[in-house]
Order: C-alpha cells, then sequence, then structure tokens
C-alpha cells in the first residue's frame, strides 16, 4: 500500500532514495577543493548546517544539483542517483595535490525522506527527534545503535526530513514508519508532489544543455552565489547575472484539457511559433485536478498570467503561473 496525496497533505509519507550518492570529503584542503568545484558558497558553514549547491561545466551548464553538510570534520555530498558518478569521477580527477579523501557512502547506506506536514511527529514516534527548522539543518542520532543522520530538506513543499540510514536498520525503520501509518510515496506522486513545490529532476527538466542560470529564480537563489571567487562555471554564470538574464526560464503553466502534454511538446505564444517546450505535466490536486505543467519559455512570454498554447492534438491553451503552487522550504 502506497501513500495518497491527502495522506501527505494532511500526515506523512516516506520516498525511498537509496539509490542517491554519499560522498564524504575530507582532509585538510577540502574547503578550499570543493569550493572550486561547487556553485555556492560553502565558507561560513558550521557543523550542523548545510547549504544547496550545484556542479557547472566550464561553460555554465548543469551537471547535477545536490546539497552539502557540515558535519565531523568533514563534507557529506548528497547528489542525485543520475549524477553522483559522474560528479564523483570528476572530484577524483581534480585532486591532484590537495590533503582531500573522497569517501562514497553508498554501500553502507542510503537515503530516505520522510514528507509531509507531520514529518516531525513520526519522527518523534519512532524514537527520533528532527533537526531545527533551517533548511539543510542537520544532526546524528541513535536509532537501533546504527548512526543516523537527519537533515532537513523539503522535496513536497509539505515540509520534510531527510535520513542518511545504514543498511543495517533500513529495513526495520520503513517497518517502523509503515507501522505509524506513514507509507512509501510512489514515483507517480512524487513527480506530482515535486512539480507542486516546483523542484526540477535531472534529465527530465534539465540536462548538460541547460544553463544554471535558466532554472529561475528559486533555483538560483538556493543553489548559486554571486559573491564567492572562481568556481567551475562561475565566469558565464557571472556575465548572465551582469546583463540580468538568459533567453529563457523554466516556468509552470496551467494547461487545458484531460491528456497531459508528452515531454518535448512545443509551447507557441499569439505572435510567435515557437517560445519553448514542455518538460513535464501532472493532474495537480493543488489545481483542483487541471494540468500542471513545466517547462522552458522565452523569456518575453513568462509573466505570470501571459496566454500560451501547447501544441498538442488539438492544442491545449495554457496560462503560466506566479510561481511554484507550495515552493520548497517555505
Amino acid at each position: 500500500m502506497n501513500a495518497t496525496y491527502a495522506q501527505v497533505a494532511e500526515y506523512a509519507g516516506w520516498l525511498n532514495l537509496t539509490d542517491a550518492g554519499l560522498v564524504r570529503v575530507l582532509g585538510a584542503d577540502r574547503l578550499r577543493f570543493l569550493q572550486g568545484q561547487t556553485t555556492n558558497d560553502l565558507r561560513d558553514l558550521r557543523e550542523g548546517q548545510g547549504v544547496y549547491t550545484a556542479f557547472c561545466t566550464p561553460t555554465g551548464q548543469l551537471l547535477s544539483d545536490g546539497y552539502v553538510l557540515e558535519a565531523e570534520d568533514s563534507f557529506l555530498l548528497v547528489l542525485p542517483a543520475e549524477t553522483w558518478g559522474e560528479i564523483t569521477a570528476r572530484l577524483s580527477e581534480a585532486v591532484i595535490l590537495d590533503d582531500v579523501v573522497l569517501m562514497p557512502l553508498q554501500e553502507g547506506m542510503g537515503l530516505l525522506s520522510i514528507q509531509g506536514s507531520a514529518a516531525d511527529e513520526v519522527l518523534e514516534e519512532v524514537g527520533l527527534d528532527a533537526p531545527p527548522r533551517e533548511p539543510l539543518a542537520h544532526h546524528g542520532r541513535l536509532w537501533q545503535k546504527a548512526e543516523l543522520r537527519l537533515v532537513r530538506n523539503d522535496r513536497t513543499g509539505f515540509g520534510g526530513v531527510d535520513l542518511l540510514v545504514p543498511y543495517a536498520v533500513m529495513e526495520e525503520l520503513q517497518t517502523a514508519l509503515v507501522a505509524t501509518a506513514c507509507l512509501p510515496i510512489d514515483n507517480a506522486l512524487a513527480t506530482v508532489l515535486r512539480y507542486e513545490a516546483g523542484i526540477p529532476k535531472v534529465g527530465v527538466d534539465w540536462s548538460e544543455r541547460t544553463l544554471a542560470a535558466e532554472m529561475g529564480e528559486p533555483f538560483i537563489q538556493r543553489h548559486i552565489s554571486y559573491r564567492k571567487g572562481c568556481y567551475v562555471g562561475q565566469e558565464v554564470l557571472m556575465r548572465i547575472h551582469a546583463r540580468g538574464h538568459t533567453n529563457r526560464t523554466w516556468v509552470p503553466m496551467q494547461a487545458q484539457g484531460e491528456a497531459l502534454p508528452p515531454r518535448g511538446t512545443a509551447v507557441h505564444a499569439p505572435d510567435r511559433a515557437d517560445v519553448g517546450w514542455i518538460t513535464g505535466a501532472v493532474h495537480s490536486p493543488a489545481l483542483g485536478g487541471a494540468i500542471l505543467a513545466w517547462g522552458f519559455v522565452r523569456n518575453e512570454y513568462t509573466q505570470p498570467d501571459t496566454r500560451l498554447q501547447i501544441a498538442t492534438e488539438p492544442p491545449a491553451e495554457a496560462v503560466v503561473l506566479p510561481r511554484a503552487l507550495r515552493p520548497a522550504g517555505q
């Protein structure tokens, strides 16, 4: 049995993200090294804190998003399943004379995320206390004699906590969660929740051809620093920032009709035949079951209430929405 939308909204469910990449970064040069690889500023991190970040090509295209935690005289790097291998290989190649050690952790532990309005109460029921409310605040706790790390991370807009869990107790913890009526969230519901929260997914909503700045202001504010020193891709991102914008932005739209537009479907405007394309769409409970579509649209057409047309058969009218329906982290 899986969680429903209403259960997550009113209580909680959990995401199985055990294929995520988990890497501990150790060594005296770890701050200088990782600071030169990631888009966000790590200098102010203290024990128990974290930042969202991204990795880019030298020309500013996205390779991965993720987050970095300061924990126990090291950094913990948490990456999507789709990118951790490539990013770990890139980091390994960049370590030359640096006092840096990369220690992959995913063979011994996995990521499970409790999401929903009562996520903290669920944790209390299974004998764990939630971390502070600040995004990516975290702490370690013992559970069944195993060391877990709990990280405040909203993946749905309803609030939530990531748990880095040793595999030795993973099944036991999942059983304990189900016993509290906190049920697993399947892929279909996870997609609905992340689109309503405005969270893009690598390989679906962006690719290595996507400039980091094209993902929109919420992504930029969470993942990119314009005050830190040199890092891979910085020159291009700073040039875009100084210019003021990219040519297109990832935005939400409410579309008419019943059938979901396939990924890649073109988006038109009354005065222009090609203004963008769809990256994904769902039937959104927050919109009363209407279609919520996300896609890249030329900046001239990204203002809220702009009317567009999605090139389905028959064509579907769409209107640009002002923002995510439930912005993550708010």
